[in-house]
């Protein structure tokens, strides 16, 4: 079970491109620990790459609430996240009204149960049933409390019947209400909505004409395509980022070009399962790659009377704060201030960053790859313009000191790996 190549080649031509999946039994696995689910780094890192893409929107849709979503999914900005089936979220999200809050104040006094391991989870817009925890041992009990649960009197809910839960839901706002919302709202030429589970089927349903539904796993649905489980979503996904990456480029623009390539970085970050492994950069580890990234560039600033904020207690928090540091510096007039002093006297902040920032960030995304035994693909086009770049300093790049001297690529090299080579890296 795959996608067709038909339906792979709609979203990856398409001009403006709308990417929506569930989160639990999509991205995540199950467990019996609700914000303990084993997550599939190659699908998050697929979404981070396919959110830095123009225009290309990305969305997590989710039953989980909001902060449960965040605190278990670590994707970040641009990437749009709506929990409680779209009850919250920034584009679209509700509040709840007197009757809602007086449904679920009854819900609250009649879901009581027994059994030492029923959860029953409180969400802002829903009532939730866990039995996950007696499942894993028994599951025709966990099945005899769920059937008990549906028959809870419930008035001003919808009750649902999910993998081992059942939820009560106050809200009128579905995942198809919410899907159908955002598709007005970015107006994409093909949307595709990806999800497991029974309450996607409303997402699936209202799709349009031409935009592609996903199911994942076995089981009745109204989706036209099906995957076999979550590695055949980050598959699919995966192979959706890089074939429509090759599609689009690197955009010449500081902005645009800013988020691809930082979303390059990002997906590996994501990925990283050791920061103190080592790289193909001598004597360094993976964490000190972002350290590196982190201190020389704001650095550089200060010669701008500009002060880059950056904050986190590990590598991974610290380049979230600094990719959203630098997007908000290019989006304001500080992009246009001038260095008054040091090695980029006489640029403006968006010179500086192109010249020198971006192409640091792209080189380094291979990398930090390659120290998690990763392989990835830098973009032809951009790879070979640093290359040219790089060769018109002649001897003058060496004795920066910062690079060691040219390899000699494999004559079958791709435009990455003669970059690559040419600042000193064994590429294979």
């Amino acid at each position: 079970m795959s996608l067709s190549p038909a339906s792979l080649a709609r979203l990856v031509e398409a001009d403006r491109l709308l990417v929506v999946t569930d989160f639990d039994g999509t991205l995540a696995g199950l467990s019996t620990d609700i914000y303990g689910v084993p997550v599939n780094a190659d699908a998050l890192a697929a979404l981070t790459r396919l959110a830095g893409l123009p225009d290309t929107h990305v969305a997590v849709l989710s039953g989980r609430h909001l902060a449960g979503l965040r605190q278990v999914c670590h994707l970040q900005p641009p990437v749009v996240f709506a929990g409680s089936h779209g009850s919250e979220s920034a584009e679209h999200g509700v509040t709840l009204t007197p009757a809602q809050e007086e449904a679920l104040a009854h819900l609250d006094e009649a879901l009581v149960f027994r059994h030492p391991l029923v959860h029953v989870e409180r969400k802002p817009f829903q009532r939730v049933v866990h039995t996950a925890p007696i499942a894993a041992t028994d599951q025709a009990t966990a099945d005899a409390i769920l059937e008990k649960a549906l028959l809870i009197d419930a008035p001003g809910a919808r009750v649902s019947r999910g993998k081992n839960i059942v939820e009560f839901s106050v809200s009128d706002v579905t995942k198809g209400t919410w899907l159908a919302a955002e598709i007005n709202r970015v107006s994409p030429d093909v949307a595709v909505f990806i999800g497991d589970d029974t309450t996607d089927e409303d997402g699936f349903r209202i799709l349009r004409p031409g935009d592609v539904s996903v199911k994942v796993g076995a089981g009745e649905t109204a989706a036209a395509e099906r995957v076999a489980d979550i590695p055949a979503v980050a598959d699919l996904l995966t192979r959706l980022a890089d074939a429509r990456s090759a599609h689009l480029g690197i955009p010449r623009d500081v902005v645009g070009r800013f988020e691809a390539v930082a979303a390059g970085f990002t997906a590996e970050v994501l990925r990283v399962t050791d920061w103190d492994a080592a790289t193909p950069c001598e004597g360094w580890a993976a964490s000190d790659i972002v350290n590196h990234l982190l201190t020389w560039y704001p650095a550089n600033l200060r010669n701008a009377d500009i002060d880059l904020e950056v904050t986190g207690d590990t590598p991974t928090t610290r380049w979230f704060s600094f990719v959203a540091a630098v997007r908000e510096l290019l989006h304001d007039e500080r992009a246009t201030a001038t260095f008054h002093s040091g090695p980029d006297e006489g640029s403006t902040v968006t010179q500086a960053t192109t010249a020198f920032l971006l192409p640091d960030i792209f080189m380094h995304t291979w990398d930090l790859a390659r120290s998690q035994g990763h392989d990835v693909t830098l973009d032809p086009d951009y790879a070979a313009r640093n290359l040219a770049g790089l060769q018109s300093l002649g001897g003058a790049l060496q004795e920066t000191g910062q690079f060691g001297p040219p390899l000699t690529p494999p004559a079958d090299a791709s435009p990455g790996e003669q970059l690559m080579a040419y600042v000193g890296r064994e590429v294979r």
